[in-house]
């Protein structure tokens, strides 16, 4: 949504007034065109149609401390997802992006920035049951010590069926001694293993019958350790994220919103996303498990959380990528008025007043419970 914005940006830059050097030197002179979009925690519209936010009030600010004129007008998603070159007339002289712009190569490539006024990296948020895919499951049950496990029962279980042939070949030949009886042996321990005991193959003799207590008495402890060893496995996973590290994404189906900057940071770690148009849209694919993952600014998606209220979704506490958002600038605004707004910007940021500001959106559900 933000990078389709700072197409008005270059598209600004290639008309004749903007470049003719009158146009820059004026900029000073006029009233400046300012656009915004909703993106939490930065700016949002209220139901009465303004503009509110910490980004807006803190662009407020700048502008009348510095003694700027603005319009300010905002943009729906679709206006800015829009394709045609004839959708971005309206916003062709844009001088300012007032929301949260993450500054990155990518970006600059189109605009400017003002001075960073808050951190602004890539997170991933995922489920804290996990997903309950079958490649994930799998993954999950195959752990080592289950692995110990089936080789030290798949073992004790040929052992068990080897002895009970052996001591019973003699005065049981119709089931032990003939030419399937290792196979019959094996039969016999897995079986009594599974507690299923069919009956068709059983010892006679005082040595079988002690064999077989033992074995019994075995199988028992071997299940239960089994079984416990299986569910606290799931159970772990259930409590816990599946991402153990960011290099775990790339194994993982990762899911990102159609933005050029979720393009540039799931490239630079190697991740071959899945696309969504929007945020609510990437939640409802984790929730249905098609993702087990979905990046997205970290402080966006607090403040998104926030709002859905959703506990069974987390964000790990390690960013992917960590950045710095500003305001987006028009390239050909002038010196003038540029250093202006990074003046006041930089006097406002170290005010207690907005250090605080600052801390609500990286901890949007704190805040929220602290008022």
């Amino acid at each position: 949504m933000i990078a389709e914005f700072f197409i008005a940006f270059a598209l600004a830059q290639s008309t004749p007034v903007a470049s003719t050097p009158a146009a820059v030197s004026a900029t000073t002179a006029r009233i400046l065109q300012v656009g915004t979009t909703t993106r939490r925690p930065y700016s949002w519209q209220q139901s009465d149609g303004t503009w509110t936010g910490p980004a807006i009030q803190l662009w407020d600010k700048i502008a009348k401390d510095a003694g700027l004129q603005y319009e300010l007008r905002g943009y729906t998603s679709e206006e800015l997802s829009a394709l045609e070159l004839n959708s971005y007339k309206t916003v062709r002289s844009l001088d300012v992006f007032a929301s949260g712009v993450e500054i990155n190569a990518v970006q600059n490539n189109i605009c400017d920035f003002s001075q960073p006024f808050d951190a602004g990296g890539y997170s991933l948020v995922t489920h804290t049951r996990g997903v309950t895919l079958p490649r994930t499951i799998i993954k999950r049950v195959m752990t080592f010590d289950v692995l110990v496990w089936l080789i030290f029962m798949l073992i004790a279980t040929v052992i068990s069926g080897s002895v009970i042939r052996l001591v019973e070949k003699k005065n049981n030949p119709a089931h032990f001694a003939n030419k399937d009886s290792f196979v019959n042996g094996l039969w016999w321990a897995i079986s009594t293993l599974s507690t299923v005991g069919y009956g068709d193959f059983v010892p006679k003799t005082r040595a079988g019958k002690l064999v077989g207590g033992i074995w019994i008495f075995i199988s028992i402890i071997l299940v239960a350790i089994f079984s416990a060893t299986i569910v606290a496995t799931l159970t772990v996973g259930q409590l816990t994220p599946y991402f153990k590290s960011i290099k775990s994404m790339k194994s993982n189906l990762v899911g990102i919103i159609e933005r050029p900057n979720s393009r540039y940071v799931a490239n630079k770690l190697g991740v071959m996303p899945r696309i969504y148009a929007t945020p609510d849209d990437a939640f409802s694919a984790l929730e249905n498990n098609e993702i087990e993952g979905f990046l997205h600014p970290t402080n966006e998606l607090r403040s998104l959380l926030s709002v859905r209220g959703d506990s069974q979704l987390l964000v790990l506490p390690t960013e992917v990528i960590r950045g710095f958002v500003g305001f987006g600038l028009n390239k050909n605004l002038d010196v003038e008025t540029v250093r202006k707004i990074n003046s006041e910007l930089i006097k406002i940021i170290e005010s207690p007043e907005w250090i605080a500001t600052a801390r609500a959106m990286d901890d949007p559900q704190a805040a929220k419970d602290s008022n």
